[in-house]
């Protein structure tokens, strides 16, 4: 008599609406980040959103919620990237006896020099976005607990080098770092227009003029 142990096992079959439901909720919010990059978050309607990545406004609400709840989604998929891509790199740099500020700048930025640079058009409308939301304090909150964390680790790695270093002057010099990371990354065309040459195509291009200029800044600001 055949045991039930002796009957072969099927695997269970893909479920093809599951995939299909990934698919229409990652259009969802692709559509969602480059409406908020292009106009902002007030101007954007749940409507727009739905046009923009092709399905009903119910879709939209089933798979993306509110509009701030879409917001905080489009946010958080994109900076767990960067985060754990900024501490790999600083456990790197700790795993090493000797470990520079230049070396903590360039593990900090080039992470988003990288992505940036690899002509990726969802990546470029989040760097769109974060360029309009840093200079507007109402989205602080929001991004407070998901860029803090590891800009707080990146502080305490750079105490340890300075440890005589006044907290609110590393702030402001790793504040800067930032804003001038973001506006490489949103646009070089000026740079184009004073120097009379073509500069880099790539935010990446920028990577050693970057870190330069930034620790310069960065250790003058706290020696």
């Amino acid at each position: 008599m055949t045991q039930p142990s002796d009957i072969p096992s099927k695997s269970p079959k893909p479920d093809g609406r599951v995939a299909r439901g990934e698919i229409t909720r990652a259009r969802v919010l692709d559509a969602a980040e480059r409406c908020f990059a292009a106009t902002g978050f007030d101007a954007v309607s749940i409507r727009q959103i739905a046009a923009e990545s092709g399905v009903t406004l119910g879709v939209v609400g089933f798979h993306g919620g509110s509009k701030e709840e879409l917001f905080r989604t489009v946010l958080a998929r994109r900076t767990e990237t960067l985060n754990r891509l900024r501490r790999e790199s600083l456990a790197q740099l700790r795993a090493n006896e000797s470990v520079t500020l230049e070396d903590l700048i360039d593990a900090y930025i080039t992470p988003y020099l990288d992505i940036a640079s690899r002509g990726d058009p969802q990546w470029r409308a989040y760097a769109q976005l974060i360029a309009r939301l840093v200079s507007d304090d109402r989205y602080y909150p929001e991004m407070k607990d998901r860029y803090d964390p590891v800009a707080l680790e990146y502080l305490a790695a750079i105490a340890e080098l300075y440890p005589k270093a006044d907290p609110q002057l590393m702030a402001t010099a790793l504040v800067l770092t930032v804003a001038s990371m973001i506006s490489i990354v949103a646009s070089n065309l000026r740079i184009d227009g004073l120097s009379g040459k073509p500069a880099p195509r790539t935010p990446l291009g920028y990577r050693k003029v970057l870190v330069d200029f930034c620790a310069g800044g960065f250790r003058r600001a706290i020696e």
